[in-house]
């Protein structure tokens, strides 16, 4: 009986620090994609410079232990709003970060946005949804107040690391901002009417220092700070 309570207990030991050391998935989804290009400033579509700068978070995230990336789509391919977030709920995604660009009205510079879940009358309307796609509830509070904690911890890491933001992380009632299992942000990296940001958000080194910035951030959030 007792080398049986033994093994048992040596079994759970085990389990747990199997579950421990697994690890966390993050979702990051590349904005756009197939037949929904997103913005188109001088040739230049915004569903490109969204899985550029996507492909450079997931590869940051690759160099440090401890976490795996998950991207929503990883080629120029068309998915469904809704489906982003299924996805990346589907594989115990533990935060989610949608990469976006402005065409904001003006060719003025707007800086790097942070978004998490919250009424605001003051932004568009989002793109046409696919016929059937099922519509989310806006997520629980408690998600809610995750999220902007997940979006304040982003916003410092860039501002560290001197990337240009706009005044203060900003609510959005996004249709990729409403998991109710796990904090969710979206990044908007520049405006591209504006021909520096424009220019910019396309620079390798810009896109680096934004993955790295990106990663910083998240892990921060997760209570496992990297380099």
């Amino acid at each position: 009986m007792r080398v049986l309570v033994k093994l048992l207990l040596l079994a759970a030991l085990l389990a747990s620090a199997a579950q421990a050391a697994e690890p966390r998935v993050i979702a990051i989804d590349a904005g756009h994609g197939g037949k929904d290009r997103g913005a188109v400033v001088r040739r230049i579509e915004e569903n490109a410079v969204t899985l550029a700068i996507a492909n450079k978070i997931a590869s940051e995230f690759r160099r440090h232990e401890g976490f795996s990336p998950y991207l929503t789509r990883w080629e120029d391919v068309f998915v469904p709003l809704s489906e982003r977030v299924d996805r990346a709920e589907q594989v115990g995604g533990k935060a989610f970060i949608s990469i976006h660009a402005d065409k904001a009205d003006g060719r003025k510079p707007k800086g790097v946005i942070v978004w998490f879940y919250g009424a605001n009358k003051r932004i568009p309307k989002g793109p046409p949804r696919e016929p059937n796609e099922r519509l989310r509830p806006a997520p629980p509070k408690d998600v809610i107040v995750q999220s902007r904690f997940l979006a304040e911890r982003v916003q410092n890491s860039l501002r560290k690391r001197g990337v240009k933001l706009a005044a203060y992380a900003d609510k959005g009632g996004f249709a990729v901002l409403k998991s109710d299992k796990m904090p969710s942000i979206l990044i908007e990296v520049g405006n591209m009417r504006d021909p520096g940001e424009w220019a910019l958000m396309q620079d390798p080194a810009f896109q680096d220092k934004l993955a790295k910035a990106v990663v910083q951030g998240v892990a921060a959030y997760l209570g496992s700070p990297v380099n």
